[in-house]
């Protein structure tokens, strides 16, 4: 059985239809386009929910959570039962460990974003790997650095990996695409992290995503405890 990969982190943008079928082409089985939380989420379900009736592709709806506070799980909760992959814009210590403890958050992006470490320490991916919360590592970072900045998102890269590995945390490679031609075929984005320390089975063979996806599903298919939904996002029509 051939192995499905999904790239999680695709940027929304006006030009979807580009990057929908490039994702076609180089065979990804689904993508996240991912909305940040300060763009207009109306527009975003019914443009989605346009892309789901044309394509083969699984398309997943996601969010990335970019408050610039450390109030994560106020957001995390609001928005757990609207999508289907809540993400969290790291950098910023404080919300990298907020978002490791949340159990609303499913992905830390980027946490060592505008810093010269990796942001995460060992108290971090405890709660992570005990919230199910992983770490992501985006490779167009890694394609946008230029120099010497190249040579610290490497490191920074394998240093994140090693922490995972260490703490039996999990982690996952996306391409972080704004447009089509940062998307990247699936073995691509597993090869990176084979090239950065993580084991064969781990790198080239994890199906993380696939099995997100499907657990986030059956969860907004089920009542969300101590949550009120008030019709917000969900009188929009899906």
């Amino acid at each position: 059985m051939d192995h499905r990969f999904y790239d999680l982190h695709v940027r929304f943008s006006e030009n979807w239809e580009e990057i929908i079928k490039r994702a076609e082409y180089i065979g990804l089985s689904g993508v996240c386009l991912v909305v940040s939380s300060k763009e207009d989420l109306r527009n975003y379900f019914n443009v989605v929910k346009e892309i789901k009736k044309n394509t083969s592709l699984d398309v997943v709806e996601g969010i990335l959570i970019e408050e610039e506070n450390d109030n994560i799980v106020k957001f995390a909760k609001k928005y757990r039962k609207e999508f289907e992959l809540v993400l969290v814009k790291g950098g910023d210590y404080e919300i990298n460990r907020s978002a490791c403890s949340c159990e609303y958050v499913d992905i830390l992006s980027v946490p060592g974003q505008g810093r010269k470490d990796s942001g995460i320490d060992h108290i971090c991916l405890r709660d992570a790997k005990e919230k199910g919360v992983l770490i992501e590592l985006k490779f167009n970072e890694l394609l946008r650095a230029q120099g010497m900045d190249k040579i610290r998102e490497i490191k920074k890269m394998k240093e994140i990996i090693r922490l995972c590995t260490k703490m039996k945390a999990h982690f996952i490679v996306n391409s972080g695409a704004e447009n089509k031609w940062e998307l990247r075929q699936g073995r691509d984005l597993s090869s990176l992290s084979y090239c950065l320390g993580a084991n064969q089975e781990e790198a080239l063979y994890s199906d993380y995503a696939e099995k997100l996806i499907q657990k986030n599903r059956e969860k907004i298919s089920q009542p969300l405890k101590g949550v009120e939904i008030r019709g917000d996002l969900k009188d929009y029509e899906r």
